[in-house]
């Protein structure tokens, strides 16, 4: 290569400016879209888009003022009104999902109106219920009775979305195992395979789920027994590992929710996580300050240290504040029992 050749591909000194300054303008461009793009400055843009004739663009709209959270309370008269009155299944939940988010009071508006459908005469009705409901997760907990009920109706696909929908709301776990190992019995396999999904990849294994599992791995139906050994593969309830690995997760807000879902199904079982789980009472999300509340509470009498902190604390939120005054109930009450003495110990 000649030197002339060379000197050809050099850039000169007002080049060199020119593409640095091309060069700024674009980041400066890409970051003016990025800030209009996100946060709550697009939430006007998406709250337009919930008004959409496709139910796909109201679909995705949900999803991303749900990413927003509390900053988009403005979208919530129109997500209230996609979650309960759109004609598309997929629009309604998604727009629950939106909502528990963004405002827990509203989410709890929309668990009251599908509770109300789950004895409907129609069925796709019941079955929407129960899928709305079970996009509503931990918040829809008042409607865990009748859902336990719809997990008996005569309808299959109402039974499958009601174990799904108890699954997903977790709490309290009790009800929630029992129905799902009545699903393990159903007469439907899709029923039975749907409960045992809840097993693999859901809920907590309890002993009794384990005892009604094991016999499913002789089971004639290949995919029952798959998701039966994944379920028994997973770790036990009270695993010590899996409750410090659950609470380790804690530390990142991208699995914040999951672990304390996880953490809530657990009972006095997670009381080792309680370290990391008391600073999240001053997280920003309500629906995480809500799942710390329901963790702590369900823990009894091993969660009495927090109490002070229970006490002190003043939530804004009315779902919350209910949630950590009944939690504050349930330990109170826990540790009252342990500590009062047994019918053999009295005096007599």
């Amino acid at each position: 290569m000649t030197a002339d050749t060379s000197s050809s591909t050099i850039l000169s000194s007002r080049e060199i400016k020119l593409h640095l300054l091309g060069l700024v303008m674009l980041l400066g461009l890409l970051g003016l879209w990025y800030w209009f793009s996100t946060g709550a400055r697009v939430v006007p843009t998406l709250i337009e888009l919930l008004k959409d004739d496709d139910p796909s663009t109201r679909i995705v709209a949900a999803e991303q003022l749900g990413q927003v959270g509390p900053a988009a309370r403005t979208a919530v008269p129109q997500l209230l009104s996609q979650a309960t009155q759109d004609g598309s299944q997929h629009a309604n939940t998604t727009a629950a999902a939106a909502l528990k988010w963004i405002d827990l009071t509203a989410a709890r508006r929309v668990m009251t109106h599908f509770v109300s459908r789950l004895q409907d005469p129609d069925v796709q009705q019941r079955r929407t219920a129960c899928a709305v409901l079970g996009s509503l997760g931990p918040i829809a907990k008042p409607g865990v009775p009748p859902l336990v009920a719809a997990a008996r109706d005569a309808d299959a696909l109402v039974r499958r979305n009601a174990l799904i929908a108890l699954a997903s709301v977790g709490i309290p776990s009790t009800p929630i195992g029992v129905a799902l190992l009545d699903g393990l019995r159903d007469s439907s396999s899709l029923v039975r395979q749907t409960a045992a999904t809840q097993f693999a990849f859901t809920v907590p294994l309890t002993q009794d789920a384990v005892a009604a599992l094991t016999p499913i791995l002789n089971d004639p139906d290949k995919g029952l027994t798959t998701l039966a050994r994944t379920a028994l593969d997973k770790p036990r309830a009270g695993d010590a590992a899996h409750i410090e690995s659950l609470g380790m997760m804690l530390g990142h807000s991208s699995a914040r929710d999951y672990a304390l879902h996880q953490l809530a199904q657990l009972g006095p079982a997670a009381s080792d996580a309680l370290t990391p789980i008391l600073p999240l009472l001053e997280d920003e999300q309500p629906l995480i300050r809500y799942l710390a509340v329901e963790t702590i509470g369900g823990m009894g009498a091993a969660a009495k240290q927090a109490l002070p902190a229970l006490h002190q604390h003043q939530d804004s939120d009315p779902v919350v504040h209910a949630a950590m005054t009944d939690a504050v109930s349930a330990i109170e009450s826990a540790t009252a029992a342990t500590a009062a003495p047994s019918a053999k110990e009295l005096p007599r």
